[in-house]
């Protein structure tokens, strides 16, 4: 199964409504036709500014094409664990992943400076992933997971419920 399995089949469905190619629709977004293949068959991500320009050729809502990647990318576990966290964790101003280890790191009685020397990574890049600035990398995540002592799908269901809308994560969850 290709990692935008949902995404192409998705796609593909409504192309073949509207009488479209995956070719004819990347001359529509101006996007070299090989490279959108690569996109659309899971070789790359769909960067925001070609999401964009699809959405209102598929006429499809934001929350729903990221549904569908949502739906490809994570198993359903961690779908239904980020919802579950979204749920409880209301507020839109505040950064679940960022309160959370926050959290946790008063109850240990450490600081993030403390957290970086223990994952043995830069106290500024830390802090840059911990406040959604950068990408966590899996290694990076491994590390945390362990000092933290909590498990890694769940700091990266919290990571995941930061990026996506509570409707995307739903919709997610309804195509599993």
């Amino acid at each position: 199964m290709s990692k935008n399995s949902l995404v192409k089949k998705k796609i593909k469905e409504i192309l073949t409504k509207k009488n479209l190619s995956i070719r004819n629709l990347s001359k529509l977004i101006d996007h070299s036709p090989g490279s959108f293949n690569e996109v659309v068959n899971g070789k790359k991500s769909f960067s925001k500014i070609v999401i964009k320009k699809l959405l209102p050729i598929l006429e499809v809502s934001e929350e729903e094409f990221n549904s569908w990647i949502l739906a490809d990318k994570y198993p359903r576990e961690l779908i239904e664990l980020a919802v579950k966290n979204r749920k409880e964790f209301p507020y839109k101003r505040k950064r679940l992943l960022t309160t959370k280890i926050d959290a946790i790191l008063r109850e240990k009685y450490m600081s993030r400076a403390d957290l970086a020397t223990q994952v043995k990574y830069s106290q500024s890049t830390l802090n840059k992933m911990i406040i959604g600035k950068r990408n966590v990398s899996k290694s990076v995540l491994k590390r945390i997971s362990e000092a933290l002592e909590t498990p890694q799908d769940e700091i990266l269901s919290w990571i995941i419920a930061d990026k996506y809308s509570l409707e995307s994560l739903e919709e997610a969850l309804a195509e599993k």
